[in-house]
């Protein structure tokens, strides 16, 4: 049993024994490892997404039940490799801008991977929580990696305790489960739920409580208070991981745990889940107009499409589930390739710390002041852009789910947050040149890895609005064999 379940975590163990390999090349090695370091890592993530692309595509249980290997986790499992190889090889060479040296980082990246493969794939709170710390420890241990900064250092020791306070609250909520279940496997919860016909006070106990711990995993109000402060601390090369890869996962965790244990009660939960997207929505739009600096807008932003996506989780169904995953994928994207621009920005010598620091880069640079422009358009939500058609998905499952007020909300909040996308853009293509600013800016040797996953992201957003039908089969297949009985 155990032999045969190992067979279909081979993705998982090839990652843990390759970042313990580097880890003690990393020893050896010390400073001068940390790109050779990265591309190994790099290379064993692609080679992850070769050993999970085999896999057999029927629903087989691992674990006695703890875990699954399905379609839903093989696919979230790509992408969140491929998520994370696109991060690393767009800020390998701005860690040492960052003055990011240890060799532990790459290590960590790819324990961090291994702790959400498990996420994605968790049929049990067991499994489901050990996947979560692993990921959680090593990103707690990523944000303070810069040792030398108060702001890192500050920011790791919130995110911890935040993210302790979480941990308590979801082992909390699993600790009642079990008390009413005698099980930690989902199957046994529903079994439960369904012969209840929907939750007693006590199942409304234990999920809220489980509820609070993952939604922290997300940025979702009102556990975002870590998000800003933490996007901020961090030097840019982090930032860019922290803001993307682990949303793919818990986005992935939160869609399993709805449409799993706890999708025979829906009728219970989904006003919940309303109510905390569009307390997301409202906070992301209106938190983010005020805000100077690059970061925390992109931080609030995080936030606001957290709710966004949380909609379509209120419908409960498959198409729902698609829907989330469209925009997740959709989302992380934008923001890498948002990220990686600011990165050439970063080592052309620009702090691009604050949003004034852009003014009139279309002068200089016309080609990243494009991609930039691109992609806060998408982000925005203007159609025809591949933004639009993720949030277009989410709000027609939203009305119907007969969620009107939710998709009003949602529609009015993705207005006011357009306004600061497109202050951002003004800022880019019509604010004038602070030459001074400038003059000290070097010339540097262009990072082809970069530019290649620009250039990647922008074909794959451009061809999704052209021809969306391309990409939405696998979503769709994803979200089918999550209700697979």
């Amino acid at each position: 049993m155990i032999v045969s379940s190992l067979v279909y975590l081979l993705p998982e163990l090839s990652l843990s024994l390759g970042g313990m390999g580097l880890l003690l090349y990393g020893v050896f090695r010390k400073q001068s490892s940390v790109i050779s370091s990265v591309n190994v890592a790099a290379i064993l993530l692609l080679f992850g997404v070769g050993l999970v692309l085999p896999s057999s595509h029927t629903t087989v249980p691992l674990f006695s039940g703890q875990l699954v290997n399905d379609v839903f986790g093989q696919y979230l499992k790509i992408g969140i490799l491929i998520a994370a190889v696109l991060v690393m090889m767009s800020t390998r060479k701005a860690l040492y801008s960052d003055h990011i040296y240890q060799t532990e980082y790459p290590v960590l990246i790819l324990l961090s991977v291994v702790g959400m493969m498990l996420m994605v794939s968790s049929t049990g709170y067991l499994s489901l929580f050990m996947g979560l710390e692993l990921q959680s420890l090593s990103l707690y241990i990523i944000t303070a990696l810069k040792r030398d900064d108060g702001r890192a250092s500050e920011a790791g020791i919130k995110y911890f305790v935040l993210g302790a306070l979480s941990t308590g609250l979801l082992l909390y909520g699993i600790s009642l489960i079990y008390g009413l279940t005698g099980s930690l496997l989902y199957n046994d919860t529903a079994k439960l739920i369904a012969q209840q016909q929907g939750f007693d006070l006590s199942m409304y106990v234990a999920f809220t409580f489980v509820l609070a711990g993952i939604i922290f995993k997300i940025s979702a109000a009102p556990f975002h208070m870590w998000t800003p402060d933490v996007y901020e601390g961090t030097p840019t090369s982090i930032t860019t991981f922290l803001a993307t890869v682990p949303k793919l996962a818990a986005f992935g965790m939160v869609i399993r745990l709805l449409m799993n244990p706890f999708v025979e009660g829906l009728a219970n939960w989904n006003m919940i889940v309303a109510v905390l997207a569009m307390a997301s929505m409202i906070l992301g739009a209106f938190a983010a107009l005020n805000q100077k600096s690059i970061k925390r807008l992109i931080a609030y932003s995080t936030i606001g499409n957290a709710g966004y996506a949380l909609i379509g989780m209120v419908s409960g169904g498959q198409s729902g589930a698609q829907a989330t995953i469209i925009y997740v994928f959709l989302y992380v994207l934008a923001t890498i390739c948002f990220f990686a621009c600011l990165g050439n920005l970063h080592r052309r010598g620009l702090p691009c710390e604050e949003i004034n620091d852009l003014a009139g880069i279309n002068r200089i640079y016309p080609g990243t002041a494009f991609v930039l422009a691109f992609i806060l358009f998408s982000m925005a939500g203007i159609p025809p852009l591949a933004g639009f058609l993720g949030k277009l998905y989410i709000f027609n499952e939203a009305i119907k789910a007969g969620q009107i007020t939710l998709a009003v909300v949602g529609v009015l909040a993705s207005v006011i947050s357009a306004a600061y996308y497109l202050w951002i853009i003004k800022v880019i293509m019509m604010d004038p040149l602070d030459h001074d600013k400038w003059q000290g800016v070097e010339t540097y040797k262009r990072d082809i890895a970069v530019t290649m996953v620009i250039i990647l992201i922008m074909l794959t957003l451009t061809l999704f609005f052209i021809k969306p039908t391309l990409f939405i089969p696998f979503a769709s297949e994803a979200a089918a064999s999550l209700f697979v009985k």
